[in-house]
Protein backbone atom coordinates (compact mmCIF):
# COMPACT_ATOMS: atom_id res chain seq x y z
CA UNK A 1 0.00 0.00 0.00
CA UNK A 2 1.39 3.53 -1.34
CA UNK A 3 0.04 6.41 1.33
CA UNK A 4 2.10 8.86 -0.34
CA UNK A 5 -0.16 12.23 -0.68
CA UNK A 6 -2.16 11.12 1.97
CA UNK A 7 -2.92 12.98 5.10
CA UNK A 8 -2.17 11.46 8.29
CA UNK A 9 -6.06 10.93 8.88
CA UNK A 10 -6.27 9.36 5.46
CA UNK A 11 -3.77 7.29 6.18
CA UNK A 12 -4.66 5.62 9.43
CA UNK A 13 -7.67 5.52 8.08
CA UNK A 14 -6.73 3.64 4.74
CA UNK A 15 -3.90 1.61 6.85
CA UNK A 16 -6.92 0.50 9.05
CA UNK A 17 -9.15 -0.79 6.39
CA UNK A 18 -6.21 -2.13 4.75
CA UNK A 19 -4.85 -4.53 7.38
CA UNK A 20 -8.53 -5.84 7.96
CA UNK A 21 -9.04 -6.47 4.11
CA UNK A 22 -5.85 -8.56 4.63
CA UNK A 23 -6.22 -10.30 7.48
CA UNK A 24 -9.73 -11.50 6.05
CA UNK A 25 -8.10 -12.27 2.95
CA UNK A 26 -5.42 -14.18 4.60
CA UNK A 27 -2.69 -11.93 3.17
CA UNK A 28 0.13 -12.59 5.13
CA UNK A 29 2.79 -10.17 4.77
CA UNK A 30 1.91 -6.30 3.54
CA UNK A 31 4.89 -3.75 2.21
CA UNK A 32 3.32 -0.38 3.54
CA UNK A 33 5.17 2.79 1.75
CA UNK A 34 5.14 5.91 3.77
CA UNK A 35 7.69 7.97 1.64
CA UNK A 36 10.47 9.14 4.04
CA UNK A 37 9.02 12.51 4.27
CA UNK A 38 11.55 14.47 2.39
CA UNK A 39 9.14 16.43 0.77
CA UNK A 40 6.50 16.93 3.82
CA UNK A 41 4.74 20.37 4.67
CA UNK A 42 5.26 20.09 7.76
CA UNK A 43 8.66 20.70 7.56
CA UNK A 44 8.11 24.34 6.22
CA UNK A 45 5.77 24.91 9.75
CA UNK A 46 7.65 25.49 12.78
CA UNK A 47 4.52 24.83 14.90
CA UNK A 48 4.44 21.23 13.92
CA UNK A 49 6.50 18.78 15.06
CA UNK A 50 8.38 17.41 12.14
CA UNK A 51 9.18 13.91 13.36
CA UNK A 52 5.58 13.20 14.68
CA UNK A 53 3.90 14.82 11.35
CA UNK A 54 5.35 12.47 9.10
CA UNK A 55 3.69 9.35 7.92
CA UNK A 56 6.90 7.38 8.33
CA UNK A 57 6.41 7.74 12.28
CA UNK A 58 2.82 8.23 12.48
CA UNK A 59 1.67 4.93 10.96
CA UNK A 60 3.36 2.63 12.61
CA UNK A 61 2.53 4.36 15.76
CA UNK A 62 -1.02 4.60 15.05
CA UNK A 63 -1.09 0.53 13.93
CA UNK A 64 1.15 -0.30 17.31
CA UNK A 65 -1.41 1.88 19.26
CA UNK A 66 -4.56 0.42 17.90
CA UNK A 67 -5.76 -3.08 19.97
CA UNK A 68 -7.75 -3.61 16.98
CA UNK A 69 -5.33 -3.99 14.72
CA UNK A 70 -2.00 -5.58 16.89
CA UNK A 71 -4.81 -9.04 17.93
CA UNK A 72 -3.85 -9.77 13.88
CA UNK A 73 -0.65 -8.40 13.93
CA UNK A 74 2.94 -11.12 14.42
CA UNK A 75 5.21 -8.05 13.60
CA UNK A 76 6.04 -4.82 11.58
CA UNK A 77 9.72 -4.54 10.63
CA UNK A 78 11.70 -2.14 8.05
CA UNK A 79 11.49 -2.67 4.43
CA UNK A 80 14.89 -4.01 2.76
CA UNK A 81 16.18 -1.46 0.28
CA UNK A 82 14.67 -3.00 -2.95
CA UNK A 83 11.11 -2.60 -1.56
CA UNK A 84 11.82 0.95 -0.12
CA UNK A 85 14.36 1.32 2.36
CA UNK A 86 13.56 3.87 5.59
CA UNK A 87 10.42 5.18 3.61
CA UNK A 88 8.72 1.79 3.95
CA UNK A 89 8.08 -1.38 6.27
CA UNK A 90 6.41 -4.65 6.52
CA UNK A 91 3.56 -6.26 8.53
CA UNK A 92 3.61 -9.80 8.69
CA UNK A 93 0.13 -10.96 9.87
CA UNK A 94 -1.17 -14.21 11.45
CA UNK A 95 -2.97 -16.81 9.88
CA UNK A 96 -6.74 -16.09 9.61
CA UNK A 97 -7.35 -20.12 9.78
CA UNK A 98 -5.34 -20.37 12.54
CA UNK A 99 -6.27 -16.75 14.66
CA UNK A 100 -8.79 -17.24 18.00
CA UNK A 101 -9.79 -14.12 19.64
Amino acid sequence: MDLHGYTIEEANKAIEQFIQKCFDENVTKIIVITGKGLRSKNVENPYLSKDLSILKYSVPEFIEKNKNLTQFIIEITDAKIEDGGSGAFYIYLKNKNKFKE
